[in-house]
């Protein structure tokens, strides 16, 4: 008997009509075919979470499993991992812990800060301009190194064996949204990303006790305001709502009463979490129709009672990683859910099931995710085999008209995924970074810290900016019809690949005649501007 049976009836649907065609290159854009997502008939719910048959991992699994838990499916790593379980694969990825290491200077500038922040609200007699300027310099420095810690977070994830991890880091930042704008200090920003890195390693009830007594959270959400006279429900809220249980699941007065809960959590020199009796609401609290004395940890526990906390984290896990349409039967989530309580909440688990999953290798969720901004970009420097290249503005503002930067979800629910990344702007952002790699850069016109950046990184051996043509010419030894194969088995997803080969063979046309290195790099910027570049 077949073990998975897939309908294949398909439906072929136009993928971002913003998309225009390029008349100067004849940019090849296609249609994807959409496969009907299973059902608990057609993938029995007692399947559809067992681990997918070794006979049905191939390098079209291996490059679908790559592209969604990372950013992108180098063809010597999927022919490594189809010859282990996949199992394997997932543990060399999420399996140990890869520090974001910090500068020196960063370093140094994390421990002189409590100082500052005591100076500046403690010493009386700090001469009132004198503390201006220290304000303004602070302000200054925590710039910079967020800056810094932006720049040093895409060279980190830019590694392919950091990629799964900090691309989980994302997911989790888009749960436990704080933002740079409010938080300010880049040191809490760095502890608080520390945090959701190590959430891999932790319960989910865990790691959301965790992120309570992180200063970036408390900041964030008001919690040092939240007293027993005067109770700050936003944590609370956040707490039920984004964290746990979701819209619907909780009274106001759950709230109320998880907030008095909550009262007492404190930041010693807006740094370091405290927790003061003295502003602890000590009285009984009801929640969930629980009553007793609780405290912040014993409200978390509670609400992991509750049927939805074992759902909640599942569809949002599914939203970021399997599909960004409808999500699958909600049997299939509530079966899982059963199974994640039954194992404590462990996030590990998680990841292993679903990852290996046969409802996850379904055809029906296979190159049609639209990549996030961070996909894409992360995508194109490994794809390219390019080094981030150090230049913190421009990199910044790129990602900014992209619509997504680093550190700044757009407000407390966070980014909204899928074709909310498309329109003419964000379209024409991507268009602009794909032909900024391919061009170069005039050095003379860079200041001198710019200069500095560069020189840095050539230093340490990390100065592959640009695609030169010289890097180019190599793939021209190939014929035509090799040459668009291999192009697209590279860059584009199994589904798309077929409606692109015709075009961009017709595109590249012979690579011995002249023009043809001009035509190739042609060729190569409008497949990687194409809709079937923009999915995975």
């Amino acid at each position: 008997m077949s073990i998975i049976l897939y309908s294949r009836e398909s439906v072929k649907i136009s993928i971002f009509k913003v998309f225009e065609t390029s008349q100067n290159k004849q940019a090849i854009y296609s249609t994807v075919m959409r496969i009907k997502a299973p059902t608990p008939k057609t993938l029995p719910i007692v399947d559809a979470w067992k681990p997918l048959p070794i006979t049905h991992w191939h390098e079209e699994e291996a490059a679908h499993l790559l592209r969604r838990i990372g950013f992108s499916a180098d063809p010597g790593t999927i022919k490594k991992i189809i010859k282990q379980p996949i199992l394997n694969a997932l543990d060399s990825r999420f399996g140990q812990k890869n520090p974001l290491n910090a500068s020196t200077a960063f370093t140094e500038f994390s421990k002189e800060l409590p100082n500052v922040y005591f100076e500046l609200y403690n010493n009386k007699d700090l001469d009132p301009v004198v503390k201006q300027e220290r304000q303004q310099k602070k302000n200054r420095d925590n710039n910079k190194f967020y800056r810094e810690l932006t720049m040093n977070w895409y060279g980190h994830a830019r590694a392919e064996e950091n990629s799964a991890q900090e691309k989980f880091v994302l997911f989790l930042h888009d749960i436990f949204v704080i933002d740079q704008r409010k938080v300010q200090d880049a040191p809490n920003l760095y502890s608080f990303q520390n945090a959701l890195r190590e959430g891999v390693f932790l319960n989910y009830p865990q790691l959301c006790k965790n992120i309570s007594r992180e200063p970036g959270m408390i900041v964030y959400l008001d919690l040092a305001q939240n007293t027993a006279k005067k109770p700050n429900e936003n944590f609370a809220r956040e707490l039920f709502e984004l964290f746990i249980l979701g819209e619907g699941h909780y009274t106001e007065n759950d709230i109320k009463e998880a907030a008095r809960a909550f009262t007492g959590y404190r930041l010693r020199k807006k740094t370091e979490f405290v927790y003061h009796k003295r502003f602890h609401d000590s009285g009984q609290k009801t929640v969930f129709g629980k009553s007793g004395n609780w405290g912040g940890d014993a409200v978390i526990d509670i609400a992991f009672e509750q049927p939805a906390a074992r759902t909640f984290f599942i569809r949002e896990l599914l939203k970021f990683y399997l599909t960004d349409g409808a999500l699958p039967h909600d049997d299939y989530i509530i079966a899982l859910g059963d199974l994640w309580a039954d194992n404590n909440f462990e996030i590990r688990y998680l990841i292993d099931t679903v990852f290996q999953s046969r409802l996850f290798f379904h055809p029906a969720y296979r190159g049609n995710m639209v990549k996030s901004p961070i996909h894409f970009y992360m995508g194109l420097c490994q794809d390219l085999n390019l080094d981030i290249i150090p230049l913190q503005g421009p990199l910044i503002r790129q990602m900014l008209a992209m619509g997504q930067n680093l550190y700044n979800p757009p407000n407390v629910r966070g980014w909204l995924y899928g074709e909310k990344w498309i329109n003419s702007t964000t379209v024409s952002a991507r268009r602009q970074i794909v032909n900024y790699l391919f061009s170069s850069v005039n050095e003379e016109r860079l200041n001198g810290n710019q200069k500095k950046s560069l020189a840095d990184a050539r230093a340490a051996n990390k100065g592959n900016f640009l695609i030169s043509n010289e890097r180019l010419r190599p793939m021209l030894k190939n014929n035509g019809e090799a040459l668009t194969q291999q192009l697209c088995r590279f860059f584009i997803t199994e589904l798309s690949q077929q409606a692109y080969v015709e075009n961009l063979g017709r595109l590249i046309g012979d690579p011995k005649s002249q023009g043809a290195l001009y035509r190739a790099r042609n060729a190569i910027i409008a497949l990687l501007q194409s809709p079937a570049y923009n999915l995975c």
